[in-house]
């Protein structure tokens, strides 16, 4: 960063900031990208705003090359003077509701914003049928931003108000005070800090970081999509569109990202999917170079350079967002017993492999077979060894590190495979990581995975645990329950009354509804000779063997049972994972 001071505060008044939000002149990133916030936080925005509370500081980037930065709305005539690089929430929110507009949530769905406020208590609410239906309430602030006077509004929410409502020290005064005070958060003084003009992307973005380090992290793909709208409104809103028809089950035949395991991914999986096949990058600051078209070793910037990286990037957009490619990746995932998105523990893991395969099948031209055996064993490895957890980005840039030169993909990820999965990590390592209570461990996620990949059934049961964990069979959900082995009230008879240990996965199996109601608060010594009372000795052991369970596990102690069970859980994770690489 430079010696000097990069910015230059200011303060403006809100509705200058929403009048130059209209008119182009600040380049907020339009209303159909994602808005993540809900409804609460907009209403805590509101109530600030009136209270003339703090709301923090909105940093704009003052961009001043005409021609470079297209308009993000193109009913403007005005080029934009600056981007939004910290406040998008905060200014969307307010845009939508002072100017009355439908933002896209989250799930890409078309949202209207309405937040509510009773002006004789000087409260806000977000809206609800039972506010709609009383009259104290106004039920959508928008209403009072529309004209310049709320002298008609006041007098049409009095007059509403006495019709209904029999109270005769309600004071017309401060109600309407209210209201125009109210309407004067259009006054709200902003402060506001104009990054200089001279700053380049890299730098922006580091500042970017730096705001956000101690709250709770902005997403770095909004600034990326930001400057795919300036140069490549195309891509970027290919890129969102592909998001949104993920979530959505497709009309007809019409070709769609939607998938069987109902995994949707947002911008920037894509965005970080793009950026590693096209310059082998894990971190996507170097996106905002790409855009820029700096050269990443002398760190020179050129419009040549700029046009050349673009076109790489281009590339490897068309590459991720292949809609044959993309199914064909998520059958390779589903093939390993991921049969629900609910079964991956981690997303980055996820668009990581999506990467590699694109990288095993357009630069190293590696068969379909070969390229699928790898890439399932890598995104299991990945999961298994929680490689892309915590801080991701150096992992994926040393990873894809390996690929500059032209050597053995497959080998290369072996290798890594090997040096971490060693006899330590299935023996001590995974029987450990399955030491919890939670339905998430990733441990757990990986052996359910284990046994759809085996196509087992449920414990005493025609139903496939694969059907079970479908996303879209719906039917037999509530016939099926994860039974505790020992059952909860027995081990509290026991005195083990801890929740975490009652219910360690270990100790958990998916079994009938009808027979967890059966077993009660039986022992596993009174309810196992019942339930396996009609089957052979044969047949008995398969059983125990199919869902890991030790031998008499119902003569040993619960501390004993569980290592065990843990123990027997872990070699079915290990002999699967070989399994699926061959």
């Amino acid at each position: 960063m430079r010696n000097n001071v990069v910015f230059n505060p200011k303060t403006y008044p809100l509705s200058n900031l929403i009048n130059d939000i209209d008119t182009g002149n600040i380049a907020l990133p339009d209303l159909q990208r994602p808005f993540v916030w809900d409804s609460t936080k907009v209403r805590d925005l509101i109530d600030s705003l009136y209270k003339g509370l703090p709301v923090g500081v909105i940093v704009l980037w003052e961009i001043l090359e005409p021609g470079r930065y297209r308009k993000i709305n193109l009913e403007n005539k005005r080029e934009p003077r600056f981007l939004v690089i910290d406040g998008q929430q905060r200014l969307t929110s307010l845009f939508s509701i002072i100017n009355d507009k439908e933002i896209v949530n989250k799930n890409f769905r078309k949202v209207k914003l309405r937040i509510s406020f009773n002006p004789i208590e000087e409260k806000f609410e977000v809206w609800n049928a039972a506010i709609e239906r009383n009259p104290e309430w106004i039920s959508d602030i928008s209403t009072v931003f529309h004209n310049s006077s709320t002298y008609p509004f006041v007098k049409t929410y009095l007059s509403k108000l006495k019709s209904r409502v029999v109270e005769s020290n309600i004071s017309e005064e401060r109600i309407a005070a209210n209201i125009e005070k109210l309407k004067n958060i259009l006054n709200y003084p902003f402060s506001v800090l104009e990054l200089s003009s001279e700053l380049d992307p890299e730098e922006v973005s580091e500042i970017f970081v730096r705001i956000n380090s101690k709250g709770k992290p902005l997403n770095q793909s909004d600034f990326i999509l930001t400057l795919m709208a300036v140069y490549w409104e195309e891509g970027r809103k290919g890129i969102e569109e592909f998001c949104e028809m993920s979530r959505k089950i497709p009309e007809g035949n019409k070709p769609s990202s939607f998938n069987i395991i109902n995994i949707n991914p947002n911008p920037e999986h894509l965005v970080r999917t793009i950026v590693g096949y096209s310059f082998l990058r894990g971190r996507l600051k170097y996106a905002y170079l790409i855009l820029k078209g700096r050269d990443f070793e002398n760190k020179t910037i050129s419009e040549e350079l700029r046009e050349k990286n673009f076109e790489i990037f281009k590339d490897g957009h068309k590459r991720a967002l292949d809609l044959t490619n993309w199914h064909d990746f998520i059958k390779i995932i589903q093939s390993a017993g991921f049969v629900n998105e609910k079964l991956i523990s981690s997303k980055i893991a996820f668009f990581v492999s999506y990467t590699l395969y694109l990288l095993g099948k357009y630069r190293f031209h590696l068969p379909y077979k070969k390229l699928e055996k790898v890439i399932r064993k890598w995104f299991v490895f990945s999961l298994l060894t929680q490689r892309y957890t915590g801080s991701p980005e150096s992992v994926i840039e040393r990873d894809l590190s390996l690929f500059k030169d032209k050597g053995d993909f497959v080998q290369k990820l072996e290798e890594i495979i090997k040096s971490e999965l060693t006899h330590d990590y299935w023996s001590i390592t995974l029987p450990q990581r399955l030491v919890s209570s939670s339905t998430q461990n990733h441990a757990y996620l990986i052996y359910l995975a284990s046994l759809v990949y085996n196509d087992a059934y449920i414990l005493f049961s025609d139903i496939k645990l694969r059907d079970y964990l479908n996303p879209f069979l719906k039917t037999k959900k509530k016939t099926i329950d994860l039974h505790h082995i020992f059952p909860r009230n027995y081990l509290k008879k026991k005195s083990i009354t801890d929740v975490k240990e009652i219910n360690q996965v270990a100790n958990l199996v998916y079994i009938e509804y009808k027979d967890n109601i059966n077993i009660g608060d039986q022992s596993p010594k009174e309810y196992w000779p019942f339930l396996t009372k009609n089957l052979t000795p044969i047949e008995r052991q398969k059983i125990l063997r199919a869902y890991d369970l030790p031998e008499n596990f119902w003569e040993l102690n619960y501390a004993e049972f569980l290592k065990k069970r843990r123990d027997l859980m872990s070699k079915k994770i290990k002999d699967y994972f070989w399994r699926i690489g061959r």
